[in-house]
């Protein structure tokens, strides 16, 4: 005979692909008439813009430009020059198969860049860069939550979980126009420019969620091209957005990954080229997964009291938001640039980031690297540009973590300060935000199917009692499975409270 398992669903993030693809980066070019003479590369950087992406059957489509930007010294006057142009990439990411209501979270990152001037005006580049992305879905679990039948004994774990209920993703776009303040000189042309987004909170409503953070700007200009002097900006720009998340309401728990997707920064020359205002135009993407409290129960072993039973069991692994974390930190070093006798840092940023963490029962441990870009001036006028990857650990103490908790992480270095220490050291400050959630990551062994036989009775003891000798830490549901009784009838026969024996002792049990 047949035994009905009744289930109730649980609906998960599932990872479906995770993956990159690298694409090559090959350009040469030549100077533009405005532009002197190169004398030394001094950086090339590589600036991937994703311009589309979407999820077309089984594949990840990407197109996007690469905006390749090299900063030199001029043969004329050794001062500081910048070049740019760009180049178009695309790609399409095989996902196994065709996901329905898929979110894709994309990132990209230099894998290498060789910049060289093949003559004083035109300059050869060879790199590659990787598109790399994590494709998630929805998906139901059927979880066996409780098996009929009068003779059946069943032990069912009973948990309270966060139940997904939908996944919302929204790009949006941001133009902004920079007021150069009043203690700054005008732009001229832009060197470099960078953008990160920073979460700081979120609040939900009916089918709506609304983020709240800051999309930080840092840009490096020209000021007067014929003295190669430099200007540094930086600003910060409220971001307050509204993502349709289909389902979420006031409670709910809220999962965020916030991205740049491209963003562009030009002078605004709309006064006779003399202007105190900076253009930028940024595109940010927001993916949201809410989740709300939900409580089941699930089956993990079953036997009968009058009938040997054949059962089918199968692992299940749930994954879920335990805590939402924000943390702020900072890390403090010194790069030595060498023999160059520093007189002044133009400027000081990041050029690229990692991060790794390790969880604990005491906490989280966070280790990661960040190449620190510097442009100096030594003592001659002549501008040095050196690099260095620089390694930073934080620890967040946490309470009462349970075992299997995984970590994911967004890190931005919000602001970076620097001072010169001696006469060839300079002393980094970094600021870090970071935003992410703790995920519990549990397995289990749940019985997906039971079946009898009527004609298979089990031959048990004639007698109403058995004495049992037990030990220290044996579980009395093993005890009563051993003997084809019921766990409560031994609990209540010896007065017992505890699932688990404390210590050595002798027990009734009841065989009927």
């Amino acid at each position: 005979m047949n035994y009905d398992v009744s289930r109730e669903t649980l609906a998960v993030k599932d990872l479906v692909f995770e993956g990159c693809k690298e694409i090559p980066i090959d350009l040469d070019f030549s100077l533009p008439d405005y532009c002197p003479d190169i004398q030394r590369i001094l950086k090339c950087r590589v600036c991937p813009d994703v311009t589309s992406r979407n999820i077309s059957g089984d594949r990840l489509n990407i197109e996007g430009t690469a905006k390749i930007r090299v900063i030199y010294s001029d043969s004329e006057n050794n001062k500081i020059r910048c070049c740019e142009n760009s180049i178009p990439f695309s790609c399409s990411i095989d996902i196994k198969f065709a996901p329905e209501n898929a979110v894709a979270i994309t990132s990209s990152k230099i894998e290498y860049v060789n910049c060289r001037a093949v003559s004083q005006r035109k300059l050869d580049v060879h790199g590659a860069l990787s598109i790399c992305a994590k494709v998630y879905n929805k998906k139901n679990l059927e979880i066996s939550c409780s098996v009929s039948g009068k003779d059946v004994q069943q032990k069912v774990k009973n948990m309270k979980v966060k139940n997904l209920i939908s996944m919302g993703q929204q790009q949006f776009s941001i133009s902004e126009v920079l007021e150069i303040p009043e203690n700054k000189t005008s732009p001229e042309s832009i060197l470099r420019s960078d953008v990160f987004v920073v979460v700081a909170d979120y609040k939900n409503m009916a089918n709506k969620t609304i983020i709240k953070g800051d999309v930080i700007i840092r840009i490096l200009y020209l000021d007067d091209l014929s003295s190669g002097h430099t200007e540094t900006l930086e600003c910060s720009i409220p971001l307050s957005q509204i993502v349709d998340v289909p389902g979420v309401e006031e409670g709910s728990t809220c999962t965020i990954d916030a991205g740049i997707l491209s963003h562009d920064e030009e002078v605004n020359s709309a006064n006779s080229g003399n202007s105190n205002l900076i253009s930028s135009e940024i595109k940010v993407v927001l993916t949201v997964c809410a989740y709300n409290d939900k409580e089941i129960s699930l089956v993990s072993d079953v036997y009968s009291t009058e009938y040997n039973l054949d059962t089918l069991n199968e692992p299940i692994k749930i994954t879920q938001p335990d805590q939402i974390l924000q943390e702020n930190f900072t890390h403090k070093d010194s790069i030595n640039v060498g023999d160059i006798n520093i007189s002044k840092i133009i400027d000081v940023w990041s050029d690229s980031h990692t991060i790794s963490c390790m969880v604990s029962d005491k906490g989280i441990e966070f280790k990661g690297k960040i190449n620190v870009c510097v442009l100096v001036t030594d003592t001659e006028g002549n501008p040095v540009y050196v690099e260095r990857m620089l390694e930073f650990s934080h620890f967040k103490g946490l309470e009462d973590i349970p075992k299997g908790m995984i970590f994911e992480s967004m890190i931005v270095p919000r602001s970076i300060s620097y001072s010169v220490s001696g006469s060839n050291n300079v002393d980094i400050k970094i600021n870090f935000d970071l935003y992410g959630a703790l995920y519990s990551c549990q397995r289990y062994d749940m019985v997906t199917d039971v079946m009898g036989d009527e004609s298979k009775a089990i031959d048990k003891d004639t007698a109403s009692l058995t004495v049992y000798y037990a030990s220290e830490g044996e579980n009395i549901w093993d005890i009563a499975r051993k003997y084809y009784t019921s766990l409560n009838m031994i609990k209540n026969e010896n007065e017992l409270l505890e699932d688990t024996l404390k210590s050595d002792c002798m027990l009734l049990i009841p065989m009927k």
